[in-house]
């Protein structure tokens, strides 16, 4: 039970961190019963394909991420769940077994990380864009239909809720802690996009996942989003942001166990996957790319923003 005493202490402080932290508590209350009451399908007219995966204790929390994207107001031609998890694979948790019955595909792969998000998928020869979800956060009805919206506009670039502007010390890469909030939707070869929020993938860079294959696994296991940046770069496919500032989404409590934001940002795990991903061609094509109507938020420094997978 929440303590009178400390509700009190803690209107008295942020006021506004309860509100929204009620607020979240009511939305999951919400989504608990549209995953055992509802039949609407979870897939729908919308001409992509959405991925997910998951690992460890968050399997049973992925369903909150699953059903806001089936409540959105456009929903995708397929929902897919990637999974290693041999256990869950032959006896799903409930909440994904009802997720099923409405459309949610579950799909065994190797134990890719973070990279099952797109990699399994690329091989299937795909003839539908990708949109990589994660399995940790709470999507707004708008979501996907704001994704789509800016791919019509821009069907060969990589389309991202939340992107971040890759900064130059001279003619070097500076470390990621210093790489900044990207602002504007300009396309170019120094913006970044991150999972967190969501990604559209057009099919030219899915065909160029599959032909690179698994090197990630050696280059980058942990920092997919990496991965992917450093492929289309080097196949000539800039990013770009859906709106002028990121869209940040609020995070499923008690998901935030287990990720790889220590490692990967915090010990500098980043900043050496990076270096392996992204070589010399790949470094001018970026330092000659600065977006022409969008730059830097200044005074927000990656350092101090946590997303899931630490990018």
């Amino acid at each position: 039970m929440y303590r009178f005493d400390r509700l009190v202490a803690d209107l008295r402080r942020d006021p506004a961190a309860l509100a929204q932290r009620a607020a979240i508590r009511l939305r999951l209350a919400a989504l608990r019963l549209s995953n055992r009451l509802s039949r609407r399908p979870v897939v729908g007219s919308g001409a992509v394909v959405v991925n997910l995966t998951s690992f460890g204790h968050r399997i049973d929390l992925v369903f909150y991420a699953l059903e806001t994207i089936a409540a959105g107001r456009i929903r995708p031609r397929r929902l897919i769940l990637w999974l290693d998890d041999t256990a869950t694979l032959a006896h799903p948790p409930a909440t994904l077994r009802r997720l099923q019955r409405r459309g949610l595909e579950i799909c065994s792969c190797p134990d890719f990380g973070p990279h099952k998000k797109q990699y399994p998928y690329a091989l299937t020869g795909p003839t539908l864009p990708l949109v990589a979800a994660d399995d940790d956060v709470l999507y707004p009805r708008r979501w996907l239909a704001e994704l789509l919206e800016a791919a019509s506009r821009h069907p060969l670039d990589v389309t991202g809720q939340r992107a971040h502007t890759i900064t130059f010390d001279g003619d070097r890469v500076a470390p990621y802690a210093r790489w900044v909030a990207a602002r504007g939707t300009a396309a170019s070869f120094r913006t970044l996009c991150t999972g967190v929020s969501g990604i559209y993938y057009p099919l030219g860079l899915l065909d160029a996942l599959r032909a690179e294959g698994d090197a990630f696994l050696r280059v980058a296991p942990r920092a997919d989003d990496l991965w992917v940046y450093a492929v289309a770069v080097r196949h000539g496919i800039r990013a770009r942001q859906v709106g002028e500032r990121q869209a940040e989404y609020p995070a499923i409590p008690g998901s935030q166990r287990g990720t790889l934001y220590r490692q990967n940002v915090t010990e500098g795990g980043n900043d050496e996957q990076f270096a392996a991903c992204v070589g010399e061609r790949e470094r001018k094509r970026m330092l000659r790319d600065a977006p022409h109507d969008s730059g830097a938020l200044p005074g927000v420094p990656l350092g101090q923003v946590v997303s899931g997978n630490g990018a």
